[in-house]
C-alpha cells in the first residue's frame, strides 16, 4: 500500500473505485470524489460535479457547483487517468439519482363536504335609513279640446336681501348726547341765582339736543 492509499484509508471511506499513481491517489466513494496528493486530501462531491476538462499548467480540471479539483497529469499514467474518469459518469449519475427529490405524493381523496359554518355577527353595521312613503300627486286637469293650454304662472322675482346700513356716527353721538346732558345739568348746578327762565331755556334746550342726539344715535343700525 502506497502512502497516498495508506492516507486515504484514514479517513474510513469505502472505494467504490480507485487509481494510484506515483504524484497521487484517486478514489471514488458513495458521495465523493476524493483526490489525495503531497497537499493533502481534496474532495469534490460526485452530484455536484458537471465538467471534467483540461486545465492550465498540466492540469485536469473537475469542475464542481461550489468545489473543484486540479488533477496534475503527471500524477497518474495519462491513459489510466483518462480511463478512470470515463468510468466516474456512471458513479455521478448514480448520486444524482440518490440525491433528486422523491416524487410527489398522490393527491389525497377529497374529505367530504362540511355545511358552512353560519356567519359571525358583525361588530359594527351602518343602519339603513328607512324608505320614504312615495307620495303620487294627481294628474292636472286636461284642457278642452280646442282652448289653449293655459300659461304657468311666473315667478315673482326673488326679493333681494335688505342691506345693513354702517353705522360709524353711532356712538359719537351717543358720547355727544351724554355730554350735552351732563353740560345742561352742571350749568345749572353752577348758576343756581340766575334767571329762571334763562335756567329754564338751558334745560330745556340741552335736553331736547341730547334727545334729538340720542335718537339719531339709535337710529343708524
Amino acid at each position: 500500500m502506497g502512502k497516498y492509499e495508506e492516507a486515504f484509508s484514514r479517513l474510513g471511506e469505502r472505494a467504490l473505485a480507485r487509481l494510484e499513481g506515483p504524484g497521487g491517489f484517486l478514489a471514488v466513494t458513495e458521495t465523493h470524489l476524493v483526490f489525495v496528493d503531497e497537499g493533502g486530501v481534496q474532495r469534490v462531491e460526485l452530484a455536484r460535479i458537471r465538467r471534467v476538462g483540461r486545465g492550465e499548467e498540466g492540469t485536469l480540471w473537475v469542475q464542481g457547483e461550489e468545489a473543484s479539483l486540479q488533477i496534475p497529469l503527471k500524477a497518474f499514467p495519462l491513459e489510466e487517468l483518462k480511463a478512470f474518469l470515463e468510468g466516474l459518469k456512471p458513479h455521478v449519475a448514480r448520486a444524482r439519482r440518490a440525491t433528486s427529490t422523491p416524487p410527489p405524493a398522490p393527491p389525497k381523496p377529497p374529505e367530504p363536504s362540511t355545511p358552512p359554518a353560519p356567519p359571525k355577527p358583525a361588530l359594527w353595521e351602518e343602519d339603513t335609513p328607512p324608505k320614504r312613503a312615495s307620495v303620487e300627486l294627481a294628474p292636472e286637469p286636461e284642457p278642452p279640446q280646442g282652448e289653449p293650454a293655459p300659461e304657468p304662472p311666473k315667478e315673482a322675482p326673488p326679493l333681494a336681501a335688505p342691506r345693513g346700513r354702517s353705522a360709524p356716527l353711532a356712538l359719537p353721538l351717543r358720547v355727544l348726547a351724554l355730554l350735552t346732558l351732563g353740560y345742561t345739568v352742571a350749568f345749572v348746578a353752577l348758576n343756581p341765582g340766575a334767571d329762571p327762565w334763562a335756567l329754564a331755556g338751558v334745560v330745556l334746550g340741552g335736553l331736547g339736543l341730547a334727545l334729538t342726539e340720542w335718537f339719531l344715535a339709535t337710529s343708524w343700525r
